[in-house]
């Protein structure tokens, strides 16, 4: 698969465990099977003992040694090399495995021209992880880089050669090599494209090859997103105010058949009538409930909306009706970015962003991922597709920046689970006056506490907005314009007055 990364083609390997007949072309598998039994030495009674490896030989005087390989961020690679005068070894011990970058041989490929026979062929360049306890002798020409950890620290049995370990380790810096038997390349000198392996890790939970759970920081080394780091906003953005409430009234679609929240989820039938009607009285109905609600109140309030549900025209007519910022929500509520390449969450976002500029009138910017199905590029590519203000995190009550390594930045507002309706309502089965005191005794107490704080009071039109619960917290929003050093707002205005600073 590929990908588009600063103007650079990205080819993602495939990766696959190693296995006797997947790399036969590549070298001779070890593991505990005896390959080719019947050596026989006579006085050896209780052994079973094989041939020895066929054309596998080392040039010169024999290097053996171990090596303790750990984690490193950066799937990228950067160099392949090959040896045609002898082959090498690498075992993997201890308990766990080991990721190898492999290519078959290129040098005798009758369909290759003279250049390519001098280059690995990515078509036929996996990255193979080898389970602990097995290993493999390299066939002469076959394509490689050193073992990569899988997570945990790897530890390899490695069987080479003085001239090649001599080499290598009289260079000050990695460089191109023609020395001997040890041709090494710099991908980027042959490829207009970067060649990079997945992250292994959920491979290796996935298919057993780890003893226990392996950390995996998904989400970049700070948890924002690949390449983000977080700052924190300047105080005294806040004009006098300690917690600015933003509203934030999710107005979704789901896609047919695909389900989506449920008020009775035992209702399973095909096709099902009663949990996709609630869930679409909230567009009819509950929208233009919270929308008078509002108004009368004389609140602000974010929507974020699938685009697809401003495409409905009594959704579309609210909204305009509404006075709300229009904040951009995806598509619609059943699909995320979470199995997504970059070049198709870039496009995620331009389609969202360019239906919903269309439907209401101005390009949002504001962003809600749909059901936090995020990769680890969201914010990356949020921030590069002006959005200014990011409601996907959840983990404090004051607003910072994310910045790329890049230079791109956007605002994180969290967005609040502990007055979200459906952790609420849905989840702790709150009825509507319950719902409603917990949103205020969130809010009092922290206006009783120092700093500038945000609430993104998330609702849905078919849980707030209904009227089993749209009376009670009619009557606490009033409540809460009055309490002092309280205010209600939007997430384009708190972007606006931390801009300002």
């Amino acid at each position: 698969m590929a990908e588009k990364r600063k103007h650079q083609e990205i080819v993602e390997l495939d990766l696959v465990v190693a296995t006797r007949d997947n790399t036969a072309k590549l070298g001779y598998f070890v593991d505990d099977t005896v390959v080719n039994p019947g050596l026989g030495i006579p006085f050896y009674k209780t052994v079973l003992e094989g041939a020895n490896y066929e054309e596998a030989d080392w040039k010169d005087q024999a290097c053996v040694r171990t090596s303790q390989i750990h984690w490193r961020e950066d799937h990228s690679v950067s160099w392949l090399e090959r040896h045609m005068e002898m082959t090498q070894g690498f075992i993997v011990l201890g308990k766990n495995p080991g990721l190898f970058v492999l290519g078959e041989p290129t040098h005798d490929r009758e369909d290759l021209d003279e250049k390519n026979r001098k280059l690995p062929d990515p078509k036929r360049t996996k990255a193979y992880i080898i389970p602990a306890g097995m290993g493999l002798i390299l066939k002469k020409g076959t394509w490689h880089d050193f073992p990569v950890s899988c997570g945990p620290p790897v530890s390899a049995f490695i069987l080479n050669t003085e001239e090649v370990v001599e080499a290598l380790a009289s260079m000050p810096k990695a460089s191109p090599m023609n020395h001997g038997d040890c041709f090494k390349l710099r991908l980027d000198d042959h490829w207009d494209f970067k060649m990079k392996f997945p992250d292994p890790r959920p491979f290796v939970q996935k298919h057993g090859l780890v003893p226990g759970p392996v950390a995996m920081a998904l989400m970049g080394k700070e948890g924002y997103g690949a390449g983000m780091q977080r700052s924190e906003v300047k105080a005294g953005w806040g004009g006098g105010k300690k917690v600015h409430v933003i509203p934030v009234v999710n107005v979704e679609v789901f896609v047919p058949g695909c389900g989506g929240p449920s008020i009775q989820p035992h209702l399973q039938s095909v096709p099902e009538l009663a949990n996709r009607g609630w869930r679409d009285y909230g567009n009819r109905r509950g929208l233009q409930r919270l929308a008078k609600m509002f108004k009368e109140l004389q609140i602000p309030a974010t929507a974020v909306i699938n685009s697809e549900a401003a495409k409905l025209d009594h959704v579309a007519k609210a909204l305009k009706e509404s006075g709300w910022e229009c904040g951009a929500h995806g598509l619609n509520n059943s699909s995320g970015a979470a199995k997504m390449t970059r070049s198709e969450e870039q496009a995620y976002f331009k389609q969202t962003l360019d239906d919903l500029q269309q439907s209401c009138g101005a390009r949002p910017k504001t962003w809600l991922t749909p059901q936090f199905s995020v990769t680890e590029r969201t914010p990356e590519i949020a921030a590069e597709s002006g959005i200014e203000a990011f409601l996907d995190f959840v983990d404090d009550d004051v607003p910072y920046y994310l910045t790329h390594e890049e230079g791109k930045r956007t605002l994180c507002l969290p967005y609040c689970m502990e007055t979200n309706d459906i952790s609420l309502c849905l989840t702790k089965h709150f009825d509507g006056r319950q719902y409603a005191q917990a949103i205020e005794d969130h809010v009092r107490q922290l206006a009783k506490e120092d700093g500038e704080k945000v609430v993104c009071l998330g609702m849905h039109t078919f849980i707030a907005g209904t009227p089993a619960r749209a009376l009670a917290l009619t009557e606490v929003l009033g409540r809460l314009r009055e309490v002092p050093g309280v205010c209600f707002t939007t997430a384009a205005e708190v972007a606006s007055a931390i801009q300002k600073q």
